[in-house]
């Protein structure tokens, strides 16, 4: 347990770190940026300590990785990336701490060939710094339970992080909690300040979140409790089991019962062995949450990624106990294969993801023809571009590169561009999807004009309206 590492040991992870850092760098310079991605980069635009949807700390690594590499697809994603490999790095840590450095290179390689999880350390989103502060965390706790004073504020500070990068990061803060008060042989800290410093750490990591709720009407956590219609499920169980389906294309096929594997050993032997009694406990908080999530609103298939941690890292150490050896080796092959066939169609464009990337490329156009538009409705700085969402908003304003004001009605963005400061002022009405997100704004101005069509594929146009005086709309947010 936690035994050095051999000088092969120490080259395989090395290739490890090195080989899958180098696919993530290649990805992420040619995959096209998604919708949420552009969103946070427009969060980047707009630092706050909070925002309606999520905590604050994607918003700052995008805005680093912009300062560094400036406005890019690959600047938005460069910390994601890192966070990748140091991602990859922590759970080698734990692992070999937990149980040896064979089990920490086993964990390291399924951590990069599992596709969702890969996939954290590409895209600019919360889950790619929620997963490194979460296995840091899981660390950190786990030396301080074995006497290492330091580790207590440590443990703390990192499971406060992961709140700044969302909320389910308080699971984490649970799972720590719940270990030590059900492990007779942890009770003994309770007696000691570690607990408490790392209460405190925490606390202070997630105050300038907690502060900027207090002063926004508690936006992110209100935004964390709200089911929207579109969200609520219409069959509870069918839900679930969509939510449990949808697991086996998330972490792939054999990916995902590989964990899940791990994740039912570690509660079997938690009774008798205090390793697997944490990573039990470091998934279980998580694992409620979602399902009992899944009862009230679709559940995203990734909230059960911080979990399945736990199911990796006791697969990666009853890796050689288990029976079918050539099983879990395809389980590892087909994972891998499955990845690399995912980003290589995200990358270039083929038939398959052709809506994805005919979209991704339009917006440059859409960009060049609401830039020549504009300045025939107003003086520059006058007129702006109303969007129907969200998605459209983000990706016009980064095509533009933040050179026009795009008004969503749309949580964020009513922070940074309030609709109300564009009252009786000309501008573009977007349609992006038409529907009724954009059938509620078709009265936002006085008098419309025939659209401008910027073709995306066959059968599927962006619409721009000339738009004269604009008076807004009864129900936005």
């Amino acid at each position: 347990m936690g035994s050095t590492a051999s000088p092969d040991q120490r080259r395989a992870l090395l290739a490890i770190v090195l080989g899958t850092t180098l696919i993530r760098l290649l990805a992420g310079a040619f995959i096209p940026l998604l919708d949420d991605e552009a969103h946070y980069w427009v969060w980047a635009r707009h630092l706050m300590w909070g925002y309606p949807d999520h905590p604050p700390m994607i918003a700052g690594l995008v805005a680093l990785g912009t300062r560094l590499l400036g406005d890019s697809v690959l600047g938005i994603r460069l910390f994601p990336i890192m966070i990748g490999t140091a991602s990859t790095l922590a759970i080698y840590a734990l692992a070999r701490r937990l149980f040896s450095p064979a089990a920490g290179l086993r964990a390291a390689l399924l951590f990069q060939v599992i596709p969702a999880l890969a996939a954290n350390g590409i895209m600019a989103a919360p889950d790619a710094p929620l997963g490194v502060f979460w296995l840091l965390a899981m660390l950190l706790g786990w030396m301080a339970t074995a006497g290492a004073g330091w580790a207590w504020p440590a443990a703390g500070a990192a499971a406060g992080l992961a709140i700044q990068c969302k909320l389910a990061g308080g699971a984490l803060a649970l799972s720590l909690a719940g270990f030590i008060l059900a492990s007779p042989s942890q009770r003994r800290w309770l007696r000691t300040p570690g607990p408490y410093l790392a209460v405190l750490a925490g606390l202070l990591m997630v105050a300038p979140l907690i502060i900027w709720n207090m002063e926004h009407d508690w936006a992110t956590f209100r935004r964390a409790a709200v089911v929207e219609p579109w969200i609520q499920p219409t069959n509870i169980v069918g839900n679930v089991a969509a939510l449990l389906g949808v697991q086996f294309v998330y972490y792939a096929p054999l990916g995902f019962p590989l964990m899940v594997a791990g994740l039912i050993a570690a509660f079997r032997m938690a009774r008798s062995d205090e390793r697997f009694r944490y990573l039990m406990w470091c998934a279980v908080p998580t694992l409620v949450v979602v399902l009992l999530g899944a009862t009230r609103s679709l559940a995203k298939p990734h909230y059960t990624g911080p979990a399945l941690l736990s199911g990796i890292l006791a697969a990666s150490a009853l890796w050689i106990q288990w029976r079918n050896q050539r099983l879990l080796r395809a389980g590892v092959i087909s994972s891998a294969a499955i990845l690399l066939t995912v980003l290589l169609m995200a990358a270039i464009p083929n038939p398959v993801l052709g809506f994805f990337h005919s979209e991704a490329h339009a917006w440059q156009k859409v960009a060049v023809e609401v830039e020549r538009l504009l300045p025939t409705l107003g003086p520059a700085g006058q007129t702006f571009v109303l969007a129907e969402d969200y998605q459209a908003g983000s990706q016009l304003a980064f095509a533009t590169r933040d050179r026009v004001h795009v008004v969503v009605p749309f949580r964020g963005f009513t922070l940074w561009e309030p609709p109300e400061r564009w009252l009786g002022r000309n501008g573009l009405l977007m349609d992006h999807l038409g529907g009724a997100r954009f059938q509620r704004l078709e009265n936002a101005f006085a008098r419309l004009e025939a659209p401008y069509s910027i073709p995306v594929r066959p059968g599927y146009s962006i619409r721009l309206y000339p738009g004269y005086k604009f008076e807004g709309w009864e129900d936005g947010r």
